[in-house]
């Protein structure tokens, strides 16, 4: 008999502050292969960006933003943490990520489980602690070396 261990959610709530990246955008929709192909060179091109312009891209925080269609993944923001004047050229931009309360679901980088535990955080844990989603802010996602951090604004 096979019994599988559901692992407890890691989540905090917590005040993030507000957070100006740098980004280019990868429109999944539009491409064939490997949405995590597309996503790595994605992470590739701003990170030789960033080098290019005399920064250590390891030294910055890496910041992925999903676009979803409801439950199809649309497009994905490739981004850094970067302190930078307003840019806008044809592949690299900045915004700003706005602050407030979020949900921080920490789990392993494992392409395996990741979108299993973040609809198991939707269909579990959002509604067991009554939280209720900001609509009008992008969820988005901090990679560190082996786990990462899916954040979710509350109301």
């Amino acid at each position: 008999m096979n019994i599988r261990v559901v692992q407890p959610l890691h989540v905090t709530i917590r005040d993030l502050p507000s957070t100006t990246i740098v980004y280019t955008s990868v429109l999944l929709q539009q491409m064939k292969g490997s949405y995590n192909d597309q996503i790595r060179d994605g992470f590739e091109n701003i990170k030789d960006w960033a080098r290019q312009q005399g920064y250590d891209s390891s030294a910055l925080k890496v910041i992925g933003i999903p676009h979803v269609n409801g439950t199809q993944l649309i497009g994905y923001e490739c981004a850094l943490e970067l302190e930078i004047v307003s840019l806008n050229t044809e592949d690299v931009h900045t915004k700003q990520l706005p602050g407030g309360r979020y949900a921080i679901l920490s789990l392993e980088k494992d392409s395996a489980t990741i979108g299993e535990t973040i609809g198991r955080f939707f269909a579990e844990y959002v509604p067991q602690h009554q939280l209720i989603v900001d609509p009008q802010r992008s969820n988005y996602e901090v990679y560190y070396e082996h786990v990462m951090d899916f954040c979710v604004p509350l109301q």
